[in-house]
């Protein structure tokens, strides 16, 4: 790492802490033992269910400096309709480990998915506030419909483009499942408070 200068590394495994003890630990302690120094990152938001105290302090000691966690939304019935793999209490006892570990709030960003089939974006706003209220910075993540997923159905229905027939209505820049309840210029309205609201806090 030494001859190639490496400063950054960055980790994209979701389920980074699935099965720790027999993956993660023993990869993030062999960094330790090797003193490795390095600015560590997490930009694809784990699974906060299995992220314990003991995984948090870790990553501090390690010297992670960009903690990404998913919770996608914050309606406990579309979090079943999505699979049910993290809840309001995974997250909340994520960010708790996480700071008394040492990490600041601008440390932590949470994923909320806007744009999901029917979801309206009150629903966005409302998961916004409860990740202020919980010590973490909110991150908006367009959601993109993708074939034989849990909601390719819903969405194939609620879609106004043909998503069947052309991948790039599938493409998540243009808000696929955008309908009255969830417009382009309700996102960027969302967007824009939101980014204010970081700048204003400290945090660009």
């Amino acid at each position: 790492m030494e001859k190639f200068h490496v400063t950054d590394i960055a980790f994209y495994d979701d389920a980074l802490f699935f099965d720790a003890t027999q993956h993660s630990v023993p990869i993030l302690e062999g960094i330790l033992e090797r003193g490795i120094r390095c600015r560590f990152h997490l930009p694809n938001g784990i699974h906060a269910r299995g992220l314990t105290r003991e995984g948090a302090e870790l990553l501090f000691r390690v010297g992670f400096k960009t903690i990404r966690l998913g919770l996608e939304t914050v309606d406990v019935a579309r979090q079943r309709e999505t699979g049910g793999k993290v809840d309001e209490d995974d997250i909340r006892k994520a960010i708790t480990f996480l700071k008394e570990a040492g990490f600041s709030s601008g440390d932590i960003g949470v994923y909320l998915l806007a744009g999901l089939p029917g979801q309206p974006w009150q629903e966005v706003e409302a998961g916004i506030e409860k990740l202020w209220q919980w010590g973490a910075i909110p991150k908006i993540a367009e959601y993109s419909p993708i074939p034989r997923t849990t909601l390719w159905e819903q969405a194939v229905r609620h879609s106004s483009y043909d998503l069947e027939g052309e991948p790039l209505f599938q493409n998540n820049s243009i808000l696929p499942c955008h309908w009255e309840g969830f417009t382009r210029e309700d996102l960027a309205r969302i967007k824009s408070r939101l980014q204010t609201r970081i700048r204003t806090q400290g945090y660009i």
